[in-house]
């Protein structure tokens, strides 16, 4: 008869303990814990599933080869924010067909054939000039998925304290018939170092853009009238704007709003959590966390 002393069941104890699980990606606990930027919380048991079958099935992108459940167990943080990803997209009952899609432009967007030098001198600019990683927007006043994202973008500064910076670029757009007029505005507020009050008032207001209206923004804000009036009328402000938008038109740029962070095109949804996300995707870049 096989005789099992107690130090063989110590033994045998401390490998089960230390050894690592065969079967670590299969533990939806696990799996659910080792998400960035999102959880599993409010999702149905339906969905949960979801999350669990497509977690096995779909590829990491760096770093760890495998799938994201896999990676996930290993402690790859590009393939933990890919899980975020997937249950946002899931909870929004999108295909499977564009989740994966959108896994690709996440790849794409942090690491992209081709990083862009973007001009920033002379642009109205928020943030640390230290900053690690820089947004550069390219907006019309008067598009509405500008103004919608323009309150949200603000929150930005406060969640990655002191890790970025936020530089916007005019980009008016043809159709839009104020375009260019609030784009000048928006310069000759820059002049007087009031670019953002006057850039959240023209969101706030997009459909009323006016000359009169303009100048009735400026009035509140605290502007120089007169001086505003006459920017407005410089050929150097119309030139400024004109660099701004071929430069958009060189980089690419086929609507409004887009973004580059770091010099990097941002080709998701313009969606604060997905750009939010991307930028601390970027910091993770930054930092280290994903190489």
């Amino acid at each position: 008869m096989l005789k099992i002393t107690p130090l063989a069941i110590l033994s045998a104890i401390a490998f089960q303990w230390l050894a690592p699980s065969a079967h670590a990606s299969d533990d939806p606990a696990r799996i659910a814990d080792g998400m960035i930027g999102e959880d599993m919380g409010k999702l149905t048991d339906a969905q949960k599933k979801r999350v669990f079958a497509t977690l096995h099935r779909l590829k990491n992108t760096k770093g760890c080869a495998g799938t994201l459940a896999h990676c996930m167990a290993q402690g790859d943080v590009t393939a933990r924010r890919h899980a975020g990803y997937v249950v946002r997209m899931i909870r929004k009952n999108k295909t499977d067909k564009f989740i994966s899609a959108g896994i690709t432009l996440r790849h794409q967007s942090a690491f992209p054939e081709e990083v862009q030098r973007i001009e920033s001198t002379g642009h109205p600019t928020k943030g640390p000039a230290t900053a690690p990683v820089v947004i550069t927007e390219f907006a019309c006043f008067q598009c509405p998925f500008c103004a919608h994202l323009a309150p949200q973008l603000k929150g930005l500064h406060s969640r990655f304290k002191g890790k970025i910076s936020h530089t916007f670029k005019f980009y008016p757009v043809r159709s839009h018939a104020r375009g260019v007029a609030s784009s000048l505005a928006g310069l000759a507020a820059h002049r007087q170092g009031k670019f953002w009050p006057m850039h959240d008032l023209m969101f706030e207001h997009r459909a009323d853009l006016s000359d009169e209206d303009l100048a009735d923004y400026a009035k509140r804000i605290g502007l120089d009238v007169t001086r505003f009036k006459a920017a407005l009328a410089d050929p150097t402000a119309m030139r400024f704007i004109e660099r701004d938008k071929l430069e958009g038109m060189r980089l690419g740029v086929e609507g409004t709003p887009t973004f580059f962070i770091n010099g990097k095109l941002y080709q998701g949804a313009n969606d604060f959590a997905e750009i939010a996300d991307r930028i601390a995707e970027e910091i993770d870049i930054v930092e280290g966390r994903i190489k």
